[in-house]
């Protein structure tokens, strides 16, 4: 397994290669949905690149960049026991040099939901993948559906700048009590873990209920908020039931396949969780 540190020694490395290469971006701290995305990459690609770069970019400035969990050393041991041929853990100041002045902006699908709450997170998002794209060369890159929103911006991304690779959804995987897994539930005891769990929860009994026939957005809303308010741990910064292709909200009634999303504050930490409802 190579460890590039920095852009030449990937392009390097990349530039030998003429096979199919997958590329998983990560920004550290591995779990088992990362090694979802990387499985997945070994078993249709002939190479794979796995990146890790905690991004500044998309963290606001009262986030938790300086806190985010990063273990290095633990993370490449699990890339090597899964012998991943390539990880590129470049510096930001590799990424991102002193002068650095051109960022990507998305116009449309990033100001809504995330984008609404964090204004600048997926110009971050979308220019360290942009960067990734090129420096790697992917014929192939795995995203999570966890991160629904991202996926489907990211989407767009390859859409209309023209990059030709294929782009992977892979679905959310959860712990046994439902919790979706994220880097952030490393700042989770088991029973904050047990408390967060209740979001899915949440999102079940809304699928449940228009599952019975339920298809009003206000009532749908209104039963998803008294469930979170529930517990008192938890706190709701948006709920949303939106057109899965242009992510704006649904008015009054759910006719068409939708994202049902949510992020939810406990203890301070932010977590997302989303189903997609198929109609």
């Amino acid at each position: 397994m190579l460890i590039a540190r920095t852009i030449q020694e990937c392009v390097s490395f990349r530039y030998k290669i003429n096979k199919r290469v997958g590329l998983v971006p990560t920004m550290g701290a591995l779990h088992k949905g990362h090694i979802a995305l990387i499985k997945q990459s070994l078993k249709i690609c002939d190479i794979t690149i796995v990146s890790i770069f905690l991004n500044p970019k998309q963290f606001g400035a009262s986030e938790d960049l300086d806190s985010y969990p990063i273990d290095d050393l633990r993370d490449l041991k699990i890339l090597n026991k899964l012998n991943i041929d390539c990880v590129f853990m470049p510096l930001k100041s590799e990424i991102y040099e002193s002068d650095h002045s051109i960022d990507i902006v998305e116009n449309k699908l990033s100001k809504l939901l995330e984008g609404d709450s964090r204004p600048n997170f997926f110009s971050g998002v979308i220019t360290i993948v942009s960067k990734l794209f090129n420096i790697c060369n992917p014929s192939d890159v795995f995203f999570g559906e966890k991160d629904a929103q991202q996926l489907i911006i990211i989407k767009k991304l390859i859409k209309d700048l023209n990059y030709n690779l294929i782009c992977h959804a892979i679905p959310t995987v959860r712990s046994e009590n439902g919790l979706a897994l994220s880097s952030r539930n490393e700042y989770f005891n088991e029973s904050q873990k047990e408390i967060a769990s209740n979001i899915y929860k949440s999102l079940c009994l809304i699928k449940a209920k228009i599952d019975g026939g339920e298809y009003n957005v206000n009532v749908l809303k209104k039963i998803f908020s008294k469930s979170i308010d529930n517990i008192p741990e938890l706190q709701i910064d948006y709920f949303s039931i939106a057109d899965i292709h242009t992510l704006e909200e649904v008015s009054k009634t759910i006719s068409s396949t939708v994202l049902i999303s949510t992020a939810i504050l406990l203890d301070g930490v932010r977590l997302i969780d989303n189903i997609e409802y198929v109609i």
